[in-house]
């Protein structure tokens, strides 16, 4: 299964804010099963939203994660952008509007806001695609959103991150892990790190390259992080299959093979000894 993370917001194109959202739900997706296939960062216009939904779908993506524009301002856009590409149009969502109402009666009990009114700002944080399902917010005020179109399963989510991770994981996870166990297709990954008995990548990569022709499915990818003398560079062994036990078998037969034509040039291992 496929996914895409679209985080929407100028601030993050800008840099004055850091995108640590995709990183988050990356992990989280690839402990599902689910193969992120794109992360990719857009402005707070509608019509470039709508456009990488739309891309994403054409891509063969099944579920798109988007993070950001929920808000009541003006340039909070996400909505529109989905509802532009699901081609569904905007409507004041009941159960929405009742989580968006409840919240500002809570917050102004709480002295958090002025006056408890549903003023048109906030109701603007309830108004979905058609035929979308409202996700609470038990930490903020915007409702998140949940649609099917055309096979593709679409969550939007708040770019606040503590607002983002507990929707996530209350909400949006279990329903993801019960659409990967329906399908039948959930993905092991796995992932192993050695040191490589080397201190220049160079070098390393020549036998790499030469592991990667003899194990294609494995992707190994060296991790430097400075020159010295005293270096051992490290080396990532990744790979994903039907069961765990399929792909621990490839990669350590990839580890081994790597260590043995490292062991087969002197001037590669340094004097170095593999430790793991």
């Amino acid at each position: 299964m496929l996914a895409e993370i679209i985080t929407i917001g100028r601030e993050i194109l800008t840099g004055r804010t850091l995108d640590t959202n995709s990183n988050w739900l990356a992990k989280e997706l690839t402990d599902l099963g689910i193969k992120v296939k794109r992360i990719v960062v857009v402005d707070d216009v509608v019509e470039e939203i709508s456009k990488e939904i739309l891309n994403a779908i054409k891509y063969g993506v099944r579920l798109i994660i988007t993070t950001g524009g929920l808000g009541p301002t003006f340039d909070d856009k996400t909505m529109e952008g989905v509802s532009l590409a699901t081609g569904r149009k905007l409507v004041l969502n009941r159960t929405a509007l009742k989580m968006v109402e409840e919240k500002y009666k809570k917050l102004y009990e709480e002295g958090a806001v002025d006056t408890p009114e549903l003023t048109e700002e906030r109701k603007k944080m309830a108004y979905l695609p058609d035929g979308a399902q409202p996700i609470p917010n038990p930490v903020g005020a915007a409702p998140g959103m949940m649609i099917t179109v055309s096979g593709c399963t679409i969550v939007s989510l708040p770019g606040v991150p503590k607002e983002m991770k507990e929707m996530f994981s209350s909400y949006v996870k279990p329903v993801i892990r019960q659409i990967v166990e329906r399908e039948g297709k959930r993905r092991i990954l796995l992932e192993k790190i050695i040191p490589s008995g080397s201190k220049d990548e160079s070098l390393v990569a020549a036998v790499v390259k030469k592991v990667r022709e003899k194990y294609p499915e494995v992707y190994i990818k060296s991790l430097p992080e400075r020159f010295g003398k005293e270096v051992n560079i490290q080396v990532r062994f990744t790979a994903e299959g039907d069961s765990k036990e399929e792909v621990e078998a490839l990669i350590n037969a990839a580890i081994e093979e790597f260590k043995r034509l490292m062991k087969e040039d002197g001037d590669l291992t340094n004097g170095k000894e593999y430790t793991n």
